[in-house]
């Protein structure tokens, strides 16, 4: 009788700290649970922020064509537009040795007063030249290979392959053979990989717009 009863004394102690164990196992998971979950919770939390960080460094990145001048100097000759009235097609063209050629920028003119010319657009200086009929020739690009052409500058203040911002003064208005009735003047020339675009079309639009 005593055996029986040690006997059912054992099975119950073992059976008894079999649940135990069990039961604290059950614990430990539903702790590992929650907190594995409270883990992907915080992670996707993070992910959307970072998400949402890059984006609005993005937007932020994104800059809209400036004038290449400063306010008060205005434009006097415009981009060639077959769909333009006559009067502004008139004001398009370009009178060179005896030929009418159609203006592929537009021209800023200040009274024949020089003025400051400001980079239209943030990048680097892919080209600086003198031309005999063009005269001082800056050309700006930046990531999207849009690129912002200045001619007719009397003076040059960046060198090639510099990294300029937008709005910083990279030159001096001046005057060129190529528009000589313009007398001092800025011809301004805006293209996205070699294609040209009519700068006053737009000015103040986003540079991701031009296409």
């Amino acid at each position: 009788m005593k055996k029986r009863s040690f006997k059912y004394k054992k099975a119950l102690g073992i059976t008894l700290a079999l649940a135990v164990f069990l039961g604290g196992i059950g614990v430990v998971q539903r702790i590992l649970d929650n907190h594995t979950s409270d883990f992907e919770d915080e992670s996707v939390v993070k992910v959307e922020e970072n998400k949402d960080n890059k984006d609005k460094k993005e937007e932020k990145t994104i800059e809209t064509l400036k004038a290449p001048v400063k306010d008060g100097v205005g434009i006097v000759r415009y981009f060639y537009n077959k769909d333009d009235d006559a009067a502004k097609q008139e004001q398009s063209l370009i009178l060179f040795e005896g030929v009418y050629r159609p203006n592929q920028g537009i021209d800023y003119s200040n009274k024949n007063e020089s003025f400051d010319i400001l980079a239209a657009i943030s990048g680097t200086v892919t080209k600086k030249t003198n031309d005999p009929v063009l005269g001082w020739i800056v050309t700006i690009t930046n990531g999207d290979k849009i690129s912002t052409t200045y001619e007719s500058l009397s003076k040059v203040s960046v060198e090639l392959n510099q990294t300029v911002k937008q709005g910083d003064v990279i030159g001096t208005s001046g005057e060129n053979v190529y528009e000589a009735d313009l007398k001092n003047h800025l011809h301004f020339i805006l293209q996205k990989e070699d294609q040209l675009f009519n700068p006053e079309k737009y000015l103040g639009q986003a540079l991701n717009t031009i296409k």
